[in-house]
């Protein structure tokens, strides 16, 4: 079902773990399925720092969450904002079934919802 790109970033998450100094922090939680996760975002004006998780949560949602933090390090704020879900859904390592868009969705969502601010 998962391939071994997924399994390895679940097993062996690169951007668990909560910051000692952060300028933001998003909680966000799934209604439907009680997935969890708390951002913490380090900012460079509007660019991204640094950004971990900690969290709770399925496999592709915790996933998700670990591969947006790495790959939003260095970018701007608005950019990752203006994010088309299409191409966010297709950028996971696996093709994803209707009912688990939302697992995947879970950290844009929060990203959006933390930063719209910004």
């Amino acid at each position: 079902m998962y391939n071994d790109e997924v399994m390895d970033r679940y097993q062996n998450p690169l951007k668990n773990g909560k910051m000692e100094k952060f300028d933001l922090k998003i909680d966000e939680a799934s209604t439907t399925c009680g997935d969890k996760i708390a951002l913490f975002i380090k900012t460079d004006g509007d660019k991204i720092e640094d950004m971990k998780w900690q969290g709770e949560g399925c496999i592709l949602s915790i996933v998700s969450t670990d591969l947006f933090c790495e790959k939003a390090v260095g970018m701007d704020i608005k950019f990752l904002n203006e994010q088309d879900d299409l191409k966010f859904i297709e950028s996971f390592p696996i093709k994803i079934s209707p009912g688990r868009i939302n697992c995947v969705m879970l950290p844009l969502r929060a990203f959006r919802r933390g930063t719209k601010e910004k």
